[in-house]
């Protein structure tokens, strides 16, 4: 099954828009960011999958929802319609999204509790 590539591809797509940042190629990380989008929205509904079959928390599709929105409001901010450069604000946002990733990967990693079933 493709679920551990298919959780790890949005962390390695803001990571490279991250590393094009860097480098200055503005252009690249947006491109990046618009890839990262739809496999975003795909993390934060198989993470509510999760939810609904009681493999999980509430915690994991709320980090997974909040980093898609980070991510999208990073990629507006980043429009060509801005002048001036990159703000500074779309840039942490990107950090911040990799650190709710890595946050999503350890509440993953945790041992999971035992939800009541309903009756």
């Amino acid at each position: 099954m493709l679920t551990m590539p298919r959780r790890l591809l949005p962390a390695m797509l803001v990571l490279a828009a991250l590393l094009s940042d860097a480098g200055g190629a503005h252009g690249l990380a947006l491109a990046f960011l618009l890839f990262a989008i739809p496999a975003a929205f795909m993390l934060a509904l198989d993470c509510y999958g999760d939810l609904l079959e009681s493999r999980c928390s509430g915690v994991r599709p709320a980090l997974a929802g909040l980093s898609l929105f980070l991510l999208v409001l990073s990629a507006a901010l980043r429009s060509p319609a801005v002048i001036g450069g990159v703000p500074k604000f779309a840039v942490s946002a990107l950090v911040i999204t990799l650190v709710l990733y890595a946050a999503i990967s350890v509440v993953a990693l945790l041992p999971g509790r035992a939800l009541p079933e309903s009756v």
